[in-house]
């Protein structure tokens, strides 16, 4: 069943504005080398880049849990322009920063403005699209080609403009959407609970908790993994590429283009994620996302070269394919009329409680060296997998007494 008009519609400005937040987000890490350079004293202030970037993704998880409430209250399109002008606005700040402590609150300010869209936009789809699986997998692969092009779009603005201009012609992107959405007046999101829409749970009244207190311990560890990984990953590709593999450019172009490069190979998972959430078990294909990219993420401490780069694309292929099925599974455990909240706590714990590992793991970086991350994170990964399987059983468990009560 294709998507009709009206879904297509929510699916677009959805996903561009999806594309813009991982934008925002992964600039930072992309040439926090630079800025540490000048900021903070030299390239190596681990502990100071994961500090400040724990800040900011700190307050982005926080953000979500009024995100849920203000979309219900000023409306969709109201909450998506102000986190695309706030947004863009906060990068040209990050550019201007003087000092260490105008940049940490620069961030922090990015932080809140790009944390208002998550919980808004995908409860959005959850409300208004009839197949979640293929629905939360195109948006997620705006979001991933977000998270892919930034690496190398930022790097390549620093060496030609410098960090500080590069964060200016970043913040450009979102401000010039943001003006797209405010004077295009067909863009006009209706509120999906209006339409006549299939979807699951939607004659539930309670939620299904187990699965759902399962699935929230899962994100924690999910956005830990995902915070460690996104922080310092540019950083551990520049280290580790001795002397560059590719003559003629720079070892910092050259990280930002190898973690663009595994970032669309992140952007496939995501497809496929959405595509086998619609035909599948999803907690099955949940459960096996974490476990197959587990060790390609441990054998990122014990390689160097292109050999690093292989494995870490194959590690974002499984991984990223994890996204758009969490998204298709809340709706199950879930009424409609909690939709949005329970969206937003999730994306709080998420995003929010898994940004302290940005913190962690430059501390751990400073006191034994890059490489140490990446088993820490494995072993993270590990246990949402293992935590998967209870998922697993427990939405069984469900299903059983379900049909017994029928």
């Amino acid at each position: 069943m294709s998507h009709n008009p009206g879904e297509r519609k929510i699916i677009a400005v959805t996903m561009i504005a999806h594309f813009l937040v991982h934008v925002c987000e992964l600039s930072f890490p992309a040439i926090a080398v630079l800025v540490a350079q000048d900021l903070m004293g030299g390239a190596a202030a681990y502990k100071e880049v994961g500090f400040a970037y724990f800040i900011a993704a700190l307050i982005f998880g926080a953000m979500a849990l009024p995100a849920g409430f203000l979309s219900d209250h000023l409306g969709h399109r109201r909450v998506l322009l102000v986190y695309l002008f706030g947004s863009g606005l906060s990068l040209v700040l990050i550019g201007l920063s003087k000092n260490y402590t105008m940049l940490v609150a620069s961030l922090g300010l990015m932080g809140g403005f790009i944390g208002l869209y998550h919980p808004a936009g995908v409860s959005l789809l959850s409300l208004g699209t009839s197949k979640h699986g293929s629905s939360m997998g195109i948006h997620g692969v705006g979001g991933n080609f977000g998270l892919a092009i930034s690496p190398v779009l930022a790097s390549a603005l620093a060496v030609s403009l410098g960090w500080r201009g590069a964060f200016s012609v970043l913040g450009v992107l979102p401000l010039a959407f943001g003006l797209w959405v405010l004077f295009d007046r067909s863009i006009v999101i209706k509120d999906p609970r209006q339409e006549n829409i299939a979807n699951d749970n939607d004659s539930g009244k309670k939620i299904i908790l187990v699965p759902l207190l399962v699935m929230f311990l899962i994100g924690i560890l999910n956005g830990m993994c995902y915070r460690g990984i996104t922080t310092f990953l540019p950083a551990y590709f520049d280290a580790q590429l001795k002397g560059g593999l590719i003559p003629g450019f720079s070892k910092l172009l050259q990280a930002g283009s190898f973690t663009t490069m595994v970032l669309v190979v992140g952007m496939l998972g995501q497809f496929l994620g959405g595509w086998l959430a619609d035909r599948f078990n999803k907690e099955s294909i949940f459960t096996a996302a974490f476990l197959l990219a587990t060790p390609f993420l441990f054998l990122l401490s014990r390689l160097q070269g292109m050999t690093l780069v292989l494995s870490a694309m194959t590690f974002a292929f499984f991984y990223f394919a994890n996204q758009p099925v969490a998204n298709a599974i809340l709706p199950r455990y879930v009424p409609r009329r909690l939709r949005g909240r329970i969206y937003g706590w999730f994306f709080f714990i998420n995003f929010g409680a898994g940004s302290i590992m940005s913190w962690i793991a430059g501390i751990i970086a400073e006191r034994l060296n890059l490489a140490s991350i990446f088993v820490l994170l494995a072993a993270v990964l590990f246990l949402a997998g293992a935590f998967g399987i209870l998922l697993i059983y427990s939405s069984r468990m469900v299903g059983k007494s379900e049909n017994l009560e029928k």
